[in-house]
């Protein structure tokens, strides 16, 4: 048998006919002789210094160069010539980056150079855009190239003719058909005013093409082309431009009134049931002879009281003018797109501003003038925003019911309400070392000649002189929190240590609710049991635990607020340590927590806490500046370390994260004993009218005034407590 008695030494098997039917693919493009022994195996051509592969690399740069030519060019195995048609097709299905763009010359209008010239460079816009492989011509030279750069750190084009043209911003090559187009060099045509962008050739067709034809720029091939066949349209959205380029810019809007409506044919219809005395019954404005055939009025705008003419201007005027075809009496309206009354002046249309079924609101906003007389914040630096609604109201009473009579919020806006303040405020900012202060000559500064001493950095390093008053506010111990309203925040966040040996007293800490997350984490202990011929669990209740973990950040916006925020800090984290008693027995610390209105003023143990300093804090470096600053050592040598000893080097941010608190109630827990003698439920049943004291969630604030109301279920101080009224026959006898 052939195969079995076969005998070949490895070197007289021949290739080809590797083709069903029997042809040849011309494969493999580089054939190698069988070595006759093993004289050359393990040369690796020596080091690779300066060159990859050594002595062998011209060797292998041949080969693969051969190997290459021989694929992009054989017929018989088409995969080289596909290769060469893909990578142009690819190429016309790019975005062509040349396309729209008008020259330096040309977006000035300069009529210079002769006719040849200008002929000449219209002729290359019009190749640019209509011709042209967007992406550059493909050819196999930059890949043949490149296979012989490659081990030199050579680099070419894929694209281009010439795969040695510059692809650099401006270069001399620019976007030749020989080249890599790319917009850099695009945009780069010089001019007195330097580079432009492809932007500025499309002003004329944006801001003078009114109403006209909405193509920006098309080009050959492109993302709207099928494997580059066809063309790509860049249009603008009509509909969307603004002015007199707005596609309805000369076009009336009406407002059709109650007794009128429109049939399926989009044309206006009478309701013959609703005909006024004074209504033109005759009268048709989708079509007459004195007025283009084609007038109707349509639906616009996708609303039902809204509706378009397509009247031409002049047709519109006519309809407009002639009482014949128009009269105050008649069922549309004309209504004008603008807010501003017809004239040279920019004045309000109040009747534009209008709303609600029937326009009974007058308006709720401000008009352009009110709006331009407001003095930014750029200018004042102050934080005093009219207040709009207290003006709209003062002449509008229908508007009443629309504006919520919210607290002022010029003088009780956040900054000045919670002590938030405004980091990005102008203010004086020569020294760095003092900090911001106000503006030199307001409110009796000093001005900028009378210097600067450590008296001032201790004057501005009040609380009060702090952006957020709240991080800057110091410890201060009292038997209950004061009233200052420094303290002030949007939601209450505060924790009190109670002093061991005065338990009327604590030491209070306020930090601002930037709180980042909380959990209220409430867990009864069961235990199962089996007995003997049950196959399920019995269950016994051993007990209940509560536990809350909070997380917030501590941030300083001013220089005021680094030195005390961290003092805060390192006071809190010292309650995780022990206190002595007097006789040197260790003692635990108790503190009270209150976070809103969830708990207020609740007493228990804080079992820790970790402050951690995020990546995206930045950090206080103690350099001083030219008017203030010190030096750590002697100086005598010129060699002392410059620093700031009224800051240190600090993270502005921390996280406190891994804060455990566990309540101690001022009552038994158990579950809430309430009263159920209210008012009757429809359907049976009667409502709560009193709440148990068992307050887990406090819902109380000033005084611990809570919304559970009395025992007895009372309300005080306005506290609602939601609970429905008894109505007198239903009310409980008391025996």
């Amino acid at each position: 048998m052939g195969l079995i008695d076969l005998k070949t030494d490895l070197k007289s098997l021949r290739f080809g006919k590797d083709v069903i039917g029997g042809g040849n693919s011309n494969q493999p493009y580089v054939v190698t002789p069988i070595p006759e022994g093993f004289a050359g195996v393990g040369r690796t051509g020596g080091p690779d210094f300066l060159l990859r592969g050594g002595t062998l690399l011209p060797k292998v740069v041949v080969q693969d160069v051969s190997r290459l030519t021989k694929m992009f060019f054989d017929f018989r195995s088409p995969s080289g010539p596909l290769f060469i048609v893909k990578q142009n097709v690819l190429s016309l299905t790019n975005v062509n980056s040349s396309a729209g763009y008008v020259a330096w010359e040309a977006v000035t209008r300069d009529r210079s150079g002769n006719f040849f010239q200008r002929a000449g460079s219209a002729i290359s816009t019009f190749l640019k855009n209509n011709v042209a492989i967007n992406q550059g011509i493909y050819t196999p030279l930059s890949t043949l190239g490149q296979a012989i750069g490659s081990p030199l750190g050579v680099h070419l084009n894929k694209q281009g003719i010439n795969p040695l043209k510059s692809t650099t911003k401006g270069s001399l090559d620019g976007n030749t058909p020989l080249g890599l187009p790319t917009y850099l060099n695009t945009i780069a045509s010089g001019g007195d005013e330097g580079n432009k962008s492809r932007l500025v050739g499309l002003v004329s067709k944006i801001t003078e093409n009114a109403q006209g034809n909405q193509l920006l720029y098309k080009y050959t091939g492109g993302p709207g082309a099928t494997l580059g066949v066809g063309t790509t349209s860049i249009m603008m959205l009509g509909d969307q431009r603004t002015g007199r380029n707005n596609a309805n810019a000369n076009q009336l809007i009406f407002k059709v009134l109650d007794n009128a409506k429109v049939g399926a044919d989009g044309k206006l219809q009478y309701k013959g049931s609703e005909y006024t005395p004074g209504l033109n019954k005759s009268k048709n404005i989708t079509g007459t002879a004195d007025i283009n055939a084609t007038a109707n009025i349509q639906l616009a705008y996708g609303t039902s009281i809204k509706y378009f003419s397509t009247l031409s201007s002049t047709d519109q005027t006519t309809y407009l003018n002639n009482a014949k075809f128009f009269n105050a009496n008649d069922v549309v309206v004309p209504l004008s797109p603008s807010v501003y009354q017809s004239g040279d002046g920019l004045v309000t249309n109040l009747e534009a501003l209008k709303s609600g079924a029937g326009d009974p609101i007058t308006r709720l906003v401000f008009t352009q003038e009110e709006i331009n007389f407001q003095e930014p914040l750029s200018k004042s630096g102050k934080i005093e925003p009219i207040n709009f609604s207290a003006e709209v109201l003062a002449y509008n009473d229908a508007a009443a019911q629309f504006i919520p009579k919210t607290i002022s919020y010029t003088s009780q806006n956040i900054e000045t309400r919670v002590n938030l303040g405004n980091p990005g405020k102008r203010g004086n900012l020569s020294s760095y070392v003092v900090g911001k202060r106000e503006l030199f000559g307001t409110n009796g500064r000093k001005t900028l000649t009378e210097g600067l001493t450590e008296v001032d950095i201790i004057k501005n390093s009040y609380f009060k002189n702090a952006a957020d008053k709240i991080n800057a506010f110091p410890l201060y111990q009292s038997e209950n929190v004061t009233g200052n309203t420094f303290k002030n925040d949007l939601v209450k966040f505060r924790i009190g240590v109670i002093d061991s040996d005065n338990p009327t007293n604590k030491t209070f800490i306020h930090f601002r609710a930037f709180i980042d997350s909380f959990s209220d984490n409430y867990s009864s202990d069961w235990s199962s049991q089996k007995y003997m011929g049950r196959g399920e669990n019995f269950y016994k209740y051993n007990g209940f635990d509560r536990q809350i973990s909070l997380s917030w950040t501590v941030a300083a916006t001013s220089k005021q607020e680094l030195i005390p925020m961290h003092q805060k800090l390192n006071y809190l984290a010292s309650v995780c340590a022990p206190d002595y008693s007097k006789a040197g027995y260790m003692r635990g610390n108790l503190i009270s927590l209150t976070i809103g209105g969830w708990c207020y003023e609740q007493v228990g143990i804080m079992k820790g806490l970790n402050l951690e300093i995020p990546n995206d804090s930045p950090w206080e470096i103690g350099i001083p500046d030219s008017l203030v600053g010190g030096v750590i050592g002697s100086d005598t040598d010129g060699t002392a370390i410059k620093t700031d000893s009224s800051v240190k080097e600090l993270p502005m941010i921390i996280k406190v994260t891994g804060f455990t608190f566990i309540p101690i109630h001022n009552f038994v827990p158990r579950v809430q004993q309430n009263s159920y003698l209210g008012a009757p439920v429809g359907g049976g049943g009667t409502f709560i009218n009193a709440y148990g004291p068992e307050h887990y969630i406090a819902l109380a604030g000033a005084g611990n005034n809570s919304n559970y109301g009395t025992i007895d279920g009372n309300i005080k101080e306005d506290n609602i407590n939601y609970v429905p009224p008894i109505p007198a026959q239903a009310k409980p006898k008391v025996k």
